[in-house]
């Protein structure tokens, strides 16, 4: 099977989706922002192309983009598309002072470089790289644009499944060099590079992995998630279609069920936003009263502490355990293997001491608030 990242980002998201998109293959319009986006990456192509002797002029890159623009179908109102053109240009503009001039020893070794590599022995990866850079210690740059406004948060960034089959190209195409990823935001003109471990690519070859053996498996059900709002086949996807109702729920008025319930979530979300507020002026005044215990007005607040384990030390445990024989036993480092381990009779007092010197701790403080005749509580973290 011959597999992408688009294909497995498209099934991992919804299989529906991706049968009726690669194997229906029903047409889509296409969105504007994928139009701009391609005519940004065939600016970007120009510019870095290394068929260059030298880096072309800001208003040839400025040219490329508008060429490319012009060859897109209008499908918006004339001020939204001139609104789109003039953010093309300013980004470019943008980016091209910033990066035009080269660091030395830094040169493209190549544009848009597809790629079509074995997979598992019977599978292919396939895919197309924005740009590859040599750097000066002759090690390899991955670089892949992004043209969305949206920019995710770094530890999303860092997880990004499409530079983890990139990087498996580069090991296939340019052996033996060490190899960072880059995801450039051309919009916001940030760079977040990475270098991926090989635990890392192995997790993402297994996620691949899945999809090919689900796609074969002919598993295409459809997966609700937020991408179902914008998603452009809901017109041929059952989960849109009006259910049949069976004829002892038809007397159900489930329009007024929905609007109570939605009227409900929200004053529930505004109780908690109300809690987190107080909770924060109790802690504040029993903090600055030096207490904790206050009576007043037929009630009481006690605030108790305590420690919750955030994190553990692998190497200190392994260190601990391996001796004891009892390492091999933890076969995952996780909060609940070692406080069962803990709780058990295989560590005398000595040893479960030095175990638990391996934990980070957080303080926990929670408020309990009372009537002090009354057996009803409420705790609050």
């Amino acid at each position: 099977m011959r597999i992408s990242y688009s294909r497995c980002s498209t099934y991992q998201h919804c299989p529906q989706q991706y049968k009726l998109q690669y194997i229906d293959r029903i047409p889509l319009p296409r969105a504007v922002e994928l139009e701009f986006g391609s005519a940004v990456h065939a600016a970007l192509k120009f510019m870095y192309d290394s068929r260059h002797v030298a880096v072309p002029s800001l208003d040839d890159v400025v040219n490329e983009f508008a060429k490319a623009w012009q060859e897109i179908p209008p499908d918006e109102d004339g001020e939204a598309r001139r609104i789109h053109f003039e953010q093309g240009v300013l980004l470019l503009t943008r980016h091209y002072e910033k990066h035009a001039a080269r660091e030395q020893g830094r040169f493209t070794a190549a544009t848009e470089e597809f790629f079509n590599i074995p997979f598992d022995g019977e599978h292919t990866l396939t895919g197309r790289i924005d740009r590859v850079d040599i750097l000066p210690d002759n090690e390899i740059e991955v670089i892949d644009y992004k043209t969305s406004r949206r920019m995710p948060p770094q530890p999303t960034m860092e997880k990004d499944a499409q530079l983890a089959i990139y990087r498996m190209a580069a090991d296939v195409l340019y052996p033996g060099r060490k190899v960072t990823t880059t995801l450039l935001y051309v919009f916001h003109d940030y760079e977040m590079s990475t270098q991926q471990t090989p635990e890392f690519l192995a997790e993402k070859q297994e996620e691949i992995r899945d999809a090919i053996a689900g796609i074969e498996a002919g598993k295409f059900g459809p997966k609700i998630g937020p991408h179902c709002d914008w998603c452009g086949y809901q017109a041929h996807c059952h989960l849109f279609r009006a259910p049949e109702v069976p004829p002892d729920l038809r007397d159900v008025d489930m329009a007024a069920l929905l609007a109570e319930y939605a009227d409900l979530d929200a004053q529930s979300k505004q109780a908690e936003q109300r809690l987190g507020v107080l909770k924060q002026q109790i802690h504040d005044y029993l903090d600055r009263c030096k207490t904790e215990r206050v009576a007043s007005g037929g009630f009481v607040v006690e605030r108790r502490t305590s420690q919750r384990v955030t994190s553990w030390d692998d190497a200190r445990l392994r260190e601990l355990l391996s001796p004891l024989g009892l390492w091999e036993k933890i076969t995952q480092v996780s909060t609940t293997a070692l406080r069962d381990l803990l709780k058990s009779r295989q560590l005398s007092r000595e040893e479960k001491q030095h175990v638990e010197s391996a934990a980070t701790y957080s303080e926990i403080r929670i408020l309990r608030v009372k009537r002090p005749r009354d057996s009803e509580e409420m705790d609050d973290e």
